[in-house]
């Protein structure tokens, strides 16, 4: 003892030391270390920050531009109000005279509707046929009258089409440059149709704004030069654009712009890769537009960002300065404190080793780690006791079984022989009925005691259930008819033992006995086809749908019965409830034909109240031996 305990205080001043040299050294070398690298760290930081900033500022940004589209789409919809105009377009004449007096409608809309730095360059209505009803244009001669019929002008007019030609009725946003007026427009669409399930088309409305209109909220939103902010719907050009960048960002910025028009959808443009990626001396941020299709993007010169670096290296000395005196200090006290709960740790587990198996581990310490440790050595050591509980339980079950098995052959022929001086005695005194009686409860009880094999064959499954038919004759007095459908490639399929007796005995005791019918009658067929268990999920799952399937079904016309909880009760196959005796007839024999051929077999019920019931029993055909009875 007294060598053993200088050693063991020996181990606990090293591990201290241990403890505090690793602790300052290790923060020594991190910061050494952060700053050899804080070069590339601070660099994505401050991508991080930047990124972060400029997708904030993408969402207030899109609030108000949505509420710019909002207010313009609302004046739009106002068209509707006019019930004159829009009964006239709805029904248009035939030579088209209804309409021609409203060609100067678009005038009054605009006027009506529209005022001060908001007002719309020009306004176009059309039928659903692309003829010209109204328009309207604030300088006449700057924009076409038709913009169908407007040559050497890009009015924008096959992005219009591909917007009327598709089923959504949303407001439809695009932009082009207007070459007379030498100014970005940005064109609003806006499909007239029938609000009842039909939702017929029967024009559109077209107006045309300065991108202005959203270049000046755009511009509320850059704080400094080297930034470039624009408005582009997946597959257009831009709608907005505003900002100052160097050379690097106009580059990217032209590239952009060429591969989000080549979008197809917004979809694909969310899809493509294009914007999770940084570019050349860029960041690129962006807010996909759900509502209107007008996706925002940002384009961030990074020379912006990284000023701040200098900044962040000046203060970093300071901080490591102070986070090396205060880990050296915490790492002194956290050292002398550390060994206590280990050593309570490591006595109370030598104690358990030492037969003390109700002690625990005090989940104690300094750290949650240590609590941790404490908390999951006590749950092992509880699952262990567990095991050992429930192993001695399971040894308790099998001697219970062998048990039951061993009682079960004690004397079984001297029964048998019984029944047959029985039968002899009853056949010599002419009692027939009674010899009959006799000879097929012997062979019942002859079969249901041999237990040298689980296994039998259809036609020996078959003889036993007819021995039992014809004792419940005769207690019933013949009050059920029976058919059997038994194909010959069936009788040799190997099947556990007792197994369709049970059902039959449900069928006649449940199904037939209390039922007030005349023409009872139970059914038994045995077929070879593809297993009605599996086919009802599909096949899918860890069950083939297996072809060649023994598939026995008892069908009875009694009373019928839910069998929805009794086929949920199937389908879990408590085998456990079965081993110890709390189970009888149809759970007994799926769980035994579940066990015996896998979880894709065994039993099924069909039934209807008032009807009857039908049972699908389902094994592998897989041959026994020959039979000789």
């Amino acid at each position: 003892m007294n060598l053993r305990a200088p050693g063991r205080q020996l181990h606990k001043h090293s591990m201290r030391s241990a403890i505090l040299t690793l602790t300052i050294g290790s923060m020594v070398f991190a910061l050494v270390l952060l700053t050899v690298l804080f070069g590339l760290a601070s660099r994505q930081q401050i991508r991080d920050v930047t990124m972060e900033d400029n997708d904030q500022t993408l969402v207030r940004m899109q609030r108000e531009l949505n509420d710019e589209v909002h207010s313009i789409f609302i004046r739009m919809t106002s068209i509707y109000s006019e019930s004159e105009f829009v009964d006239s377009m709805r029904n248009p004449a035939a030579d088209w005279s209804n309409l021609q007096p409203y060609y100067w409608f678009a005038w009054k809309l605009a006027n009506a509707r529209y005022s001060g730095t908001d007002s719309p360059e020009a306004i176009y209505i059309y039928d659903s046929s692309d003829r010209l009803i109204s328009c309207y244009r604030r300088i006449v001669y700057l924009y076409p009258r038709d913009i169908y019929e407007a040559s050497g002008m890009d009015t924008n007019t096959e992005r219009v089409q591909q917007y009327l030609s598709g089923d959504t009725t949303d407001l439809f946003i695009s932009g082009y440059y207007n070459r007379a007026a030498d100014k970005d427009l940005v064109r609003f669409v806006l499909k007239l149709h029938d609000y009842d399930s039909g939702r017929r088309t029967f024009g559109y409305l077209v107006c045309d704004f300065d991108s202005s209109l959203f270049t000046n909220i755009i511009s509320k939103y850059i704080a400094s030069d080297g930034v470039i902010a624009w408005l582009q719907p997946a597959g257009d050009r831009a709608v907005a654009v505003s900002g100052l960048a160097g050379e690097q960002a106009r580059t990217n910025h032209t590239a952009l712009l060429a591969a989000i028009r080549g979008m197809k959808s917004t979809e694909e443009l969310s899809t493509s890769g294009l914007l999770g990626k940084d570019w050349p001396g860029c960041y690129l941020n962006a807010n996909l537009d759900s509502a209107y299709g007008l996706n925002e993007f940002m384009l961030t010169s990074q020379s912006l960002a990284l000023e701040t670096q200098q900044a962040l290296v000046r203060s970093l000395f300071l901080i490591m300065l102070l986070m090396l005196v205060l880990t050296s200090f915490l790492a002194a006290i956290l050292s002398s404190r550390i060994a206590r709960p280990l050593e309570q740790m490591r006595d109370t587990i030598v104690r358990i080793k030492g037969g003390e198996t109700a002690l625990r581990v005090s989940p104690a310490g300094w750290s949650e780690e240590l609590e941790l440790l404490g908390t999951e050595f006590n749950d092992m050591l509880d699952r262990i006791q567990n095991m050992i509980k429930q192993e001695y339980e399971a040894r308790l079950l099998v001697e219970r079984t062998e048990y039951k098995a061993l009682q079960a052959q004690i004397n079984p022929h001297f029964l048998y022989n019984t029944l047959d001086t029985m039968a002899g005695i009853a056949n010599a005194q002419d009692c027939v009925l009674v010899s009959g009686l006799c000879q097929s409860l012997s062979a019942i009880f002859r079969y249901s005691l041999d237990i040298s094999d689980d296994l039998s064959t259809m036609q020996k499954e078959m003889a036993h259930v007819r021995n039992y038919l014809y004792v419940m004759d005769v207690r019933n007095g013949n009050s059920v008819r029976y058919e059997f459908e038994i194909a010959p490639d069936t009788l040799q399929d190997a099947v556990p033992r007792i197994t369709i007796q049970p059902i039959v005995e449900n069928a006649l005791s449940h199904g037939l006995r209390s039922s007030r019918r005349k023409d009872k009658c139970l059914r038994i067929s045995a077929v070879h086809g593809t297993n009605p268990l599996v086919r009802e999920t599909g096949g899918t799952g860890p069950c083939p749908p297996a072809e060649n399937c023994l598939i026995i079904t008892v069908e009875d016309n009694g009373i019928g019965m839910d069998a929805r909880s009794l086929n949920e009760e199937l389908a879990r196959a408590d085998l456990h409830r079965v081993e110890i005796g709390r189970s009888i007839g149809v759970l007994n024999v799926n769980a035994r034909i579940r066990q015996a051929f896998g979880p894709c077999y065994g039993i099924r019920i069909d039934s209807v109240e008032g009807e009857g019931t039908r049972v699908y029993i389902v094994m592998p055909g897989r041959k026994g031996e020959p039979s000789t009875e």
